[in-house]
């Protein structure tokens, strides 16, 4: 059995390793939501797809325009080629030349529609480049805001990350501190009771569960006289600081 001076020691040491753990786990899941914080929002993520869809909206009615110039071209060259032949004077027999008259005019409605399609084709671009420059616009202010928002947040999880190892090496030496006995006791009480097994009486009640903590309780936790005062009514071990 431990004597009375020992075992107050012992409840003691085992309160500062729970303050260790309980920063130790605010750290650590501060550090967990940083990691999520640190990946590109919802917000950003659509106004990025947004940019590439009027990109790619674009791309498609240039490859239109550029299929309509040369497609004009091409027909220009064929009625040409068909005007030619109406007034070169080669062609004398009457049903070819009326043929060859009815192809032209085919070809000049057919030039005449791929040209519509080209000017509709050519303002689509325009409009899209427009709206393209504006929604680039706002994808820079967004990124610009984002990225100074994820200088913040690398500042606070560097330092962080060192409150995080300084931590783990308090915990080890506090761990140490503690018999085997004890340790185990307080790492099964801490797993059962949501990370607290170690409970500072606080104003007659105890500091995890609110529960006033009866006379008796209370003395045996500043006189233990061999015996861990417990909280009657959340079973954690109770410290008198």
């Amino acid at each position: 059995m431990k004597e009375e001076g020992e075992l107050v020691a012992d409840v003691a040491k085992m309160y500062e390793l729970q303050k260790v753990d309980l920063t130790w786990e605010k750290v650590r899941r501060r550090l967990g939501q940083i990691k999520l914080l640190l990946v590109e929002n919802d917000e950003l993520r659509a106004q990025r797809q947004q940019v590439a869809a009027s990109e790619a909206e674009i791309h498609e009615w240039h490859a239109q325009q550029t299929n309509a110039e040369l497609e004009s071209a091409s027909l220009a060259g064929r009625i040409a080629s068909t005007q030619q032949r109406l007034m070169g004077g080669e062609v004398r027999n009457p049903k070819e030349l009326e043929s060859l008259q009815a192809n032209l005019e085919a070809l000049q409605r057919q030039r005449s529609l791929v040209e519509g399609q080209g000017v509709e084709a050519l303002l689509k671009v325009e409009e899209l480049t427009a709206r393209l420059a504006q929604e680039q616009l706002v994808l820079q202010q967004l990124e610009e805001k984002w990225l100074a928002g994820q200088k913040v947040l690398i500042d606070e999880e560097t330092k962080l990350k060192r409150a995080y190892m300084q931590l783990k090496k308090q915990r080890e030496a506090s761990a140490a501190s503690l018999s085997e006995d004890f340790l185990k006791r307080y790492e099964h009480l801490r797993q059962r009771k949501g990370g607290v097994a170690v409970a500072a009486i606080q104003q007659s009640m105890c500091g995890a569960c609110h529960v006033q903590v009866p006379t008796g309780v209370a003395s045996t936790a500043r006189n233990p006289e061999g015996n861990l005062a417990i909280c009657p009514s959340c079973g954690r071990i109770l410290f008198a600081g």
